[in-house]
């Protein structure tokens, strides 16, 4: 792996030299894997120790971190002149980062079960198959897509522990309505500007989606449905059982 002060602002849009990519899978991705995975607890144990005042300050700072990381980011490529279309924030983080600084402000039925149906696992997946491998380690854009993530996991999974996050079955249709939305808008930008949002083109190189495009071929998206719907069966169901239990209790 090869590195100058060139690659420190390299863009994502831009192509990096050859071997200058931190690599998937490799010593420096676990060790940052490593270095967010104990942020991630920090953060989750601090809040299921803290009062409600506290838990309320923590959710602000997070919403708001969330929020100017990817604002920096649209800002950086728009000064420096190189934004392109796929730097618009259609990715599935790109609207968790939103769902998250506006949970954050006013808790809602709509924000809190789409970040735990899509967002807290969309943002995994980006970390453990980051898109981004083939570029330095030593980036200020490679360091911003991590922490973005990394914080939207966080985010949702200090809700849960705390208990402040509850999902909820009735709630799903609204994730469903929210993901139908801006999976659209993202097939439409994929269609206008040769994107690829929602990775509905391409599954991203060394992730699962690549797997499954692989295996499914021309059945991409429809098999890409069936499987969030699997999906989202399994994230739902023990808090289901869990309500019907309590309810029998009662």
């Amino acid at each position: 792996m090869r590195w100058s002060w060139e690659e420190f602002f390299l863009r994502q849009n831009q192509p990096a030299s050859d071997g200058t990519g931190f690599g998937l899978f490799s010593a420096v991705h676990l060790g940052v894997l490593a270095l967010l995975a104990v942020g991630v607890a920090v953060l989750v144990v601090g809040y299921r120790r803290a009062d409600a005042g506290r838990r309320r300050r923590v959710r602000v700072v997070v919403g708001w971190a969330v929020l100017m990381l990817e604002v920096l980011r649209q800002v950086a490529y728009l000064a420096s002149g190189t934004y392109t279309a796929d730097i618009l924030p259609l990715h599935v983080c790109g609207i968790a980062a939103v769902a998250v600084f506006v949970d954050a402000l006013r808790p809602n039925r709509w924000t809190g079960d789409f970040l735990y149906a899509v967002g807290w696992w969309g943002a995994l997946a980006a970390d453990l198959f980051p898109d981004w491998a083939d570029r330095p380690i030593l980036n200020i854009f490679t360091w911003q897509s991590f922490s973005i993530h990394a914080l939207i996991l966080g985010y949702v999974l200090m809700l849960l522990v705390g208990g402040d996050l509850v999902p909820d079955l009735r709630n799903l249709w609204r994730v469903a309505v929210l993901t139908a939305v801006f999976a659209s808008l993202g097939a439409l930008a994929n269609h206008a500007w040769g994107t690829n949002f929602w990775f509905l083109n391409t599954g991203a190189p060394g992730s699962p989606l690549q797997g499954i495009q692989d295996l499914s071929g021309s059945f991409y998206i429809p098999v890409l449905i069936v499987l969030i719907m699997i999906l989202w069966t399994l994230l739902y169901l023990p808090w289901a059982v869990r309500a019907h239990r309590r309810a029998a209790a009662s």
